[in-house]
């Protein structure tokens, strides 16, 4: 923990019960975080994301220097712009289904461990992305993944676990539609029929499967892919890819690390951004290096 934090221990917790653990684990993290020497200001369990993102904000502008979020990755990304120039420090206890982004900074989704790093670990600059007219945190995606983000539904994620994205991309799979894609970037223009495109911040998207072999979340870039043929057969073989990142390697996927660049479609179509539909395209969008402050494990490197 940088000087600082060592200094001013002071912290707020929130959590969102609506995560898969986060009830469950609300009263145990006060607990852990209390017997590891954290100063809890307040503790505040909520329901709904705009009471929590509200209270996030209210601490963030007190400028407590640590605020400790349990969720999932919405969780995280609904509140990650407002430390964005900040003097707050962001805790992050995985408590969803997917917990990308807790990968992303080597924190396993157990709880003990996680306080432990939020007590003793280190202060570490990581990337956003920007989308649109927001920052984003995971991944910014058009076509078929809008309708899967559509799909995951809390009892489903609660029913189903990590299985969910499977089922939810098999459902999504039958209703998609082909579109016509341009990307424009520093690496050139290209223009092809998709059925989706996925633009991505870190190593981890869809919970465990990474975006590209080498993607980090303190690289200074996105990595972008896309299914540049129409076919579900090519994108099978796509999410068979998936797991070992490797997915760009295909004929049938374009892909490239970039730091940003402007997407259009025919027809134009919405943007899922970190799972919810904020934005519709065409759409500019680029990596912001170093945006947000996290506490990370010690042997954290990106």
């Amino acid at each position: 923990m940088d000087q600082k934090l060592q200094s001013d221990r002071r912290a707020v917790l929130i959590v969102n019960t609506k995560s898969r653990r986060g009830q469950e684990w609300f009263d145990q993290a006060k607990h852990l975080l209390t017997e590891l020497g954290i100063e809890l200001e307040n503790a505040w369990a909520f329901q709904k994301v705009e009471e929590l993102r509200a209270e996030a904000r209210s601490a963030i502008q007190r400028k407590v220097p640590l605020v400790i979020a349990g969720g999932g990755d919405g969780t995280f990304s609904s509140i990650a712009r407002y430390f964005v120039n900040s003097e707050s420090v962001l805790g992050v206890l995985p408590l969803g289904t997917g917990n990308a982004f807790a990968r992303d900074l080597g924190i396993p989704a157990q709880l003990d461990v996680a306080c432990q790093t939020i007590a003793g670990g280190k202060v570490a600059g990581v990337d956003l992305g920007f989308a649109g007219d927001d920052y984003f945190l995971n991944v910014a995606t058009i076509g078929l993944t809008t309708r899967i983000a559509q799909a995951l539904t809390v009892p489903m994620k609660r029913k189903y676990g990590r299985f969910v994205y499977a089922i939810a991309m098999a459902r999504a799979l039958t209703q998609s539609k082909p579109f016509q894609v341009r990307i424009e970037t520093e690496n050139g223009i290209d223009e092809f029929e998709t059925l989706q495109l996925v633009i991505g911040n870190g190593r981890y998207h869809a919970g465990p499967f990474p975006l590209a072999p080498n993607a980090s979340i303190t690289e200074g870039k996105l990595s972008l892919y896309a299914l540049a043929s129409s076919s579900k057969a090519a994108f099978l073989k796509l999410a068979l890819r998936l797991p070992t990142g490797s997915q760009g390697q295909l004929n049938e996927v374009h892909a490239q690390d970039t730091v940003g660049g402007k997407i259009s479609t025919f027809p134009p179509l919405p943007v899922t951004v970190d799972g919810e539909i904020c934005v519709r395209t065409p759409m500019t969008f680029c990596v912001k290096p170093d945006a947000l402050r996290v506490m990370a494990p010690k042997t954290f490197e990106g």
